[in-house]
């Protein structure tokens, strides 16, 4: 039986025999290909693309196509996997993808053809968590004015929030999104002798006990925190949670921060909420255009630390991926349904047997 790797310009395909080298062990082979793009700039372009438009909006290379038809198992990352791909897997019993999202893949599809397809939850919940934390830091404290500053010869030492300007212990940070990313933030925030408050329609009570949050509603949320940092994933439901009228119930040196996706948060609110000082200041890696011009509203403004989406871009994160998902995927060899399985319930289980 085959699997069939594909690589991008992130994590190239060698990584990929690295991750999945046990399953070389247990009888199958490992074909494996690059859908390189030059850059990461560019990969980030199309998958912004593939996000806003879906896994049509991007054609698969034509030499793909036949690896495709002869594979048993196909793992990805940014590939665009729509229609026509999952149309020539004939052979195809399940597909994996290496990050968590997957607006690059019609699981739908994949679903009606009774093709079991896994994600990747957490592989950089350590490096969001740790940026989160940095950006956090560095927007409180004026770090990367200071630099710039310092860049152009500037010796500052007055910033928009220095009448603010806060140590972390003793004031409270609300976390929204309590997946295993916010869970992280909450342990690594421990340190800092913070109160921590959390959202999360979804998270289990004794979860967040055991990472000393308290939970409560979004607007007390809000009302009472002195940072809160993001880490939901966007869904239609969610899409704009935090408008005009959330960013209204923050208090005025409170602090955003958003390293998890830009349409959870209305743009133009924000904007105007941080230049109208109703809010502290505000630190973003994610923007609903990407890569943003120098024009960019959010980027005129002095209370506003600003990132180029990176968060989850560290190399140990990226190594890791394939290990975690082939180790998690892995299971279904023993007829073990691993937790990863996006579409349980919807297409039977297949343990899949190699030759």
């Amino acid at each position: 039986m085959k699997i069939l790797l594909v690589g991008d310009d992130y994590i190239p395909s060698e990584w990929l025999v690295e991750g999945f080298s046990p399953w070389r062990e247990r009888g199958f082979e490992l074909v494996t290909y690059d859908w390189f793009q030059g850059s990461m700039e560019s990969l980030q372009y199309l998958n912004r693309k593939l996000e806003k438009e879906g896994p049509e909006a991007v054609e698969p290379p034509d030499d793909l196509f036949p690896m495709v038809a002869e594979a048993d198992v196909v793992i990805l990352q940014f590939l665009p996997f729509g229609r026509t791909l999952i149309d020539k897997g004939k052979r195809l019993k399940a597909v994996g993808t290496l990050r968590a999202g997957f607006e690059n893949v019609d699981v739908e599809y994949l679903t009606a053809k009774g093709i079991m397809f896994f994600n990747n939850p957490g592989r950089n919940a350590d490096a969001v968590s740790d940026y989160t934390i940095g950006m956090l830091i560095a927007e409180a404290r004026n770090i990367a004015r200071s630099f710039m500053a310092l860049k152009q010869g500037v010796w500052r030492r007055d910033f928009i929030n220095l009448p603010y300007c806060p140590d972390l212990r003793g004031k409270t940070v609300g976390i929204i999104g309590l997946g295993r990313i916010g869970r992280l933030v909450a342990k690594k925030l421990s340190g800092f002798e913070v109160n921590l408050l959390g959202f999360d329609p979804y998270v289990d009570p004794q979860i967040a006990k055991e990472y000393n949050v308290t939970l409560t509603d979004l607007d007390t949320l809000l009302s009472k925190s002195d940072f809160v940092t993001i880490h939901a994933r966007l869904t239609p439901e969610n899409y704009h949670m935090i408008g005009a009228r959330e960013l209204g119930l923050m208090k005025p040196t409170a602090f955003l921060i958003n390293t998890a996706r830009s349409g959870l948060v209305d743009e133009k609110a924000l904007y105007e909420a941080l230049r109208d000082r109703k809010i502290g200041g505000a630190a973003l890696d994610v923007f609903d255009e990407e890569p943003p011009g120098k024009d960019y509203p959010l980027l005129s403004l002095d209370n506003c630390t600003v990132t180029t989406h990176m968060a989850g871009t560290t190399r140990d994160a990226l190594k890791r991926a394939p290990q975690l998902l082939a180790n998690e995927m892995i299971k279904i060899l023993d007829g073990i349904e691993p937790d990863c399985w996006v579409n349980r319930g919807k297409v039977p289980f297949n343990r899949i047997i190699p030759n």
